[in-house]
């Protein structure tokens, strides 16, 4: 069996927005209660036609860009009212080199499980830092198992 080696070429934040529009009165409401907090995680890969610098022949490698996007709304209670208090979205990308063939259903695995493992922790920090710094409390997100979420989509596709 050969084994399959990835590389990281790169990461960065594709898309970022934060939106604090009921800020300062927000900040009065929160004392009163809980925000209600809802987190969408979406992954999304496409392959890059790219060959590596250092390449001297025409061999042209498997690229590929993964998207982890999480989008974070925050609501609360404000007598019968429901507002927005803030909402953070990102789309944190890694592209990621194979420098071994492997089989369709390996890559997708790869691109879909281990790449978001490894993006995920980058994100969570950005998003952490950003909140804070608008005034918040730091989300911390919990793990993801990308592992679940995979087999999930695979079950719903395959339905």
């Amino acid at each position: 069996m050969i084994e399959r080696k990835l590389k990281v070429k790169g990461q960065y934040i594709k898309d970022f927005s934060f939106e604090n529009p009921n800020s300062p009165a927000v900040f009065q409401l929160l004392s009163k209660s809980a925000p209600d907090v809802k987190v969408v995680v979406n992954i999304s890969s496409a392959k890059l036609k790219a060959k590596e610098e250092s390449e001297e022949n025409d061999e042209e490698k498997s690229f590929h860009e993964v998207t982890l996007h999480v989008d974070i709304k925050t609501t609360a209670k404000a007598d019968t009212d429901e507002i927005n208090v803030f909402r953070c979205e990102i789309k944190y990308c890694g592209v990621f080199l194979f420098e071994n063939q492997i089989d369709e259903e390996e890559l997708k695995k790869t691109l879909l499980i281990e790449a978001p493992s490894f993006l995920f922790p980058f994100a969570r920090e950005i998003i952490a830092r950003v909140v804070g710094s608008g005034g918040f409390s730091p989300i911390m997100l919990d793990p993801i198992d990308f592992f679940a979420m995979y087999e999930q989509q695979s079950q719903t596709s395959a339905n």
